[in-house]
């Protein structure tokens, strides 16, 4: 999935899925290029990719690829992780509950989140982390606060969420009058 927000008009510009699968390698760099025909690549003002954690070459090839047209293009990198958008996704569901996102992993494990969603902005509460599944049980029988289990967004669900999540972000480090990120700093994150 990819997509464009327009930052000044705080407005989504597009969101396109591609149910690529195996064959991402060999498309990716296609899907880019018609989704980028109408746009000058020149006025990108900021690159947002997921990090993971997910599949290991999905996630190194999406940020790598991510990392090099940011360099590039000389525009900010912002790194955001895969849970913690689908958790922004559910912001709406968690005025009175903490949100639980896992995505399943081999063997027994799964990816796993606890995100809170409080005064506008998502916090991390409990890092993107690789635990088999009876820890992840154990955590949250002692979870000291109400939560609730969010499901999966739609691909193209998930790419609106990446793109606002990104932009709110985006617009919050401007108004603290910080630095945007360096696409250096941008790495996968495959939640160990």
């Amino acid at each position: 999935m990819a997509g464009l927000y327009d930052l000044g008009a705080h407005e989504l510009l597009e969101v396109k899925t591609w149910p690529l699968g195996r064959e991402l390698a060999s498309q990716l760099h296609p899907c880019l290029r018609e989704l980028m025909a109408p746009y000058p690549w020149g006025e990108l003002g900021a690159i947002a990719i997921g990090c993971g954690p997910g599949s290991f070459t999905g996630t190194r090839l999406g940020v790598v690829t991510a990392r090099i047209l940011a360099q590039q293009l000389e525009v900010p990198l912002l790194g955001l992780s895969s849970l913690g958008t689908m958790a922004w996704h559910a912001r709406n569901e968690l005025l009175d509950a903490d949100g639980v996102v896992s995505r399943r992993a081999q063997q027994g494990h799964q990816y796993l989140g606890i995100y809170r969603y409080q005064g506008g902005r998502l916090h991390t509460l409990w890092g993107d982390r690789l635990v088999t599944d009876s820890e992840a049980e154990a955590l949250l029988a002692t979870w000291p606060h109400p939560y609730k289990h969010l499901s999966p967004p739609h691909p193209s669900d998930h790419g609106r969420a990446l793109l606002t999540w990104a932009a709110q972000q985006w617009h919050d480090t401007l108004r603290a009058g910080e630095k945007l990120p360096h696409w250096s700093s941008v790495v996968p994150l495959y939640g160990k």
